[in-house]
């Protein structure tokens, strides 16, 4: 069977990550989201990061996360559509986010964590909903692979439970060099025509302001690739 401009991608950017194995040490932070995807990553006890995601239509999403206990993270989303621009603005309630990390891992087992997100894309006042549906409840494994610096992480999750449909994620974090990402994600796995490849670049401006760069849904039959830009800054109390 031919493999689809989608595909194709997929395997030409996990090839290129494998290949870059130049050993790294890091002043950074592990990412404890990717782009759309929750990673094995968390935020230390009383550290703190809050993100503005810039999308298509003006909008923005708004992100504060907080690392309460040492193995919890707990945060608050909130999606404003339109923000920018002469239309009216459309705002989402707010959204819940809740990571649980009960192992580390070790020489054999992958770290584990568990969690809710609640913060969808592209909020429908009128239907009340999104159109493209939260996390919801979510698992994932990941560990360091094959090379330093390259991380990776493969997860499930699950969002209506009227429908009992479990999706699957799957992403790759990879430090190039000190303060600079390539990131890798396919997303929103179960129906394969609905999955999403999602691709992008993150770079320090310093220890604590990153920039990130990304296109999701690449090589998707419904339209060009949305690009999006966000900015995260982490601090500690």
């Amino acid at each position: 069977m031919a493999f689809s401009l989608r595909n194709k991608l997929i395997f030409a950017v996990i090839l290129l990550l494998f290949i870059l194995s130049s050993p790294v040490s890091s002043l950074f932070a592990e990412s404890s989201y990717l782009i759309d995807t929750p990673t094995k990553g968390m935020l230390d006890y009383g550290n703190y990061n809050v993100d503005f995601r810039f999308f298509n239509g003006g909008g923005i999403l708004s992100k504060l996360t907080f690392g309460v206990f040492k193995m919890v993270n707990l945060g608050v989303g909130w999606e404003v559509d339109q923000l920018i621009g002469t239309q009216t603005p459309q705002a989402a309630p707010p959204s819940l986010y809740i990571k649980i990390k009960p192992f580390n891992g070790g020489m054999v087992l992958p770290a584990f964590a568990f969690g809710y997100d609640g913060q969808g894309y592209y909020y429908n006042k009128t239907i009340n909903q999104y159109q493209e549906k939260e996390k919801g409840i979510f698992i994932v494994f990941g560990r360091e692979i094959l090379v330093p610096g390259l991380n990776a992480n493969v997860g499930a999750n699950m969002n209506d439970f009227s429908q009992n449909t479990v999706y699957g994620f799957l992403n790759l974090e990879y430090e190039i060099e000190e303060g600079f990402r390539l990131l890798a994600e396919y997303d929103n796995i179960s129906y394969f025509p609905q999955a999403r490849l999602n691709l992008g670049i993150r770079f320090y401006v310093s220890e604590d302001i990153s920039i990130d760069l990304a296109d999701r849904d690449m090589g998707s039959n419904q339209g060009p690739a949305e690009r999006i830009i966000k900015i995260g800054y982490n601090g500690k109390f």
